[in-house]
């Protein structure tokens, strides 16, 4: 009898001890698994040239040189984009990663041929995105920032023909 008891007490033992799944544990998500959500303007920073960094927008800032507040990047888990505008208004297109998951690409009406951005930090809570562009590039998605740089940046006597180097980083919209 007490060797029965004790073969159950094992056993019993046994079943419990390996009765616990490793499957607790969360799967590691991929990239495109953590870009897949809506991403608000947390901090944009754009340096031109020899001048020293300017921080065009942060959140909960009140006076911003420039209001990011609506703007807004939704990537859907099928590669489709919708980008809320600094005025609120939306438009759509596509995303994509790619160089190892390094190098966003985002095509829209507004740049078909694509404007690629360097991912720097990508995690469940934020994303940050830079690109750098040269003074003498004629890349589309280039030509469209230098065209901004430019056109915002006349009153300040500041021009793109020495480069820019442009940080956003953003944070899941709750």
């Amino acid at each position: 009898m007490k060797k029965a008891l004790l073969l159950l007490l094992m056993g019993t033992t046994l079943f419990v001890s390996c009765s616990k799944d490793d499957d607790d544990t969360p799967a590691v998500k991929t990239k495109a698994e953590l870009i897949a959500r809506t991403w608000e303007v947390q901090t944009g920073i754009i340096t031109v040239g020899a001048y020293p960094a300017i921080t065009g927008y942060t959140k909960g800032v009140a006076a911003n040189p420039l209001d990011m507040s609506k703007f807004r990047l939704e990537f859907k888990s099928n590669g489709d984009l919708v980008q809320s505008g600094l005025d609120g208004t939306s438009s759509t297109g596509k995303w994509a990663l790619s160089e190892n998951d390094t190098k966003l690409t985002l095509t829209s009406t507004q740049l078909p041929s694509g404007d690629s951005w360097k991912v720097d930090n990508l995690t469940e809570q934020n994303l940050d995105i830079s690109r750098d562009i040269a003074g003498n590039s004629t890349a589309p998605g280039d030509l469209y920032w230098k065209n901004l740089i430019d056109n915002y940046g006349k009153p300040l006597n500041i021009s793109s023909k020495d480069g820019a180097k442009i940080v956003v980083k953003t944070i899941p919209v709750n």
